[in-house]
């Protein structure tokens, strides 16, 4: 079954970057471009995006795609850019790491009482039940980019300013949306990393993240 997912994920990306060079007018990706796109994504991320697929989860339409039981408001999201290069060359890679993990969560949560958000109130995942915010996750494509994200965003737990704009700054707002929101449990994932933390609000600090495993919740 691993490799069937795979070949469909192989089928489809196929489908996806030709869709897009053709809406673009750019010429057809190149054999080199298939094979940097391999080797930056691991088989069992592409498995469980093909696993996706096939079970109705993520929808493709061109070089775009939806996640079933969204609102039409959310999307489509684009697995490709353009750019000035005129060919295809820039993969949105954030995109198939989050997709990954919110199939993986649709299949740990599927009977069950709980909810996902895509793409919700400035946080990649959420975990809900009775209108709770249980667990959050965000997505970054390296380990080194989510440990920065993680130290960004501990350097506010001491106090925080909510006044202060966070265009551009995202540990800032990050830090804001765990204070606003006030989730249980915080984790990233990144291609071969995964960080959880829970998340308190003692006295006298804003929040507090400590290393943790994320229960069955």
């Amino acid at each position: 079954m691993f490799q069937r997912y795979i070949k469909i994920f192989d089928h489809e990306v196929r489908l996806w970057a030709s869709t897009a060079c053709r809406e673009w007018d750019f010429p057809e990706p190149s054999e080199e471009f298939f094979e940097k796109l391999s080797a930056r994504l691991p088989a069992g991320l592409c498995a469980t995006i093909g696993f996706g697929i096939d079970e109705g989860i993520v929808v493709p339409n061109g070089f775009t795609f939806r996640i079933k039981g969204l609102p039409q408001t959310k999307g489509p999201y684009k697995w490709f850019s353009k750019n000035n290069a005129k060919r295809i060359s820039r993969p949105n890679w954030e995109w198939f790491i989050h997709v990954a993990e919110y199939i993986r969560l649709c299949q740990a949560f599927k009977n069950s009482d709980y909810v996902l958000k895509f793409e919700y109130k400035h946080m990649d995942i959420g975990l809900y039940k009775n209108n709770e915010l249980l667990v959050c996750c965000e997505i970054k494509v390296k380990s080194t980019q989510a440990e920065n994200l993680i130290l960004g965003i501990k350097a506010y737990e001491k106090g925080i300013d909510l006044t202060t704009p966070d265009r551009g700054n995202d540990s800032l707002r990050k830090a804001k949306y765990i204070i606003h929101q006030r989730p249980l449990f915080f984790y990233l994932v990144a291609i071969g990393a995964r960080y959880e933390f829970s998340v308190s609000f003692p006295e006298g600090k804003a929040f507090e993240l400590k290393e943790d495993i994320i229960p069955f919740i």
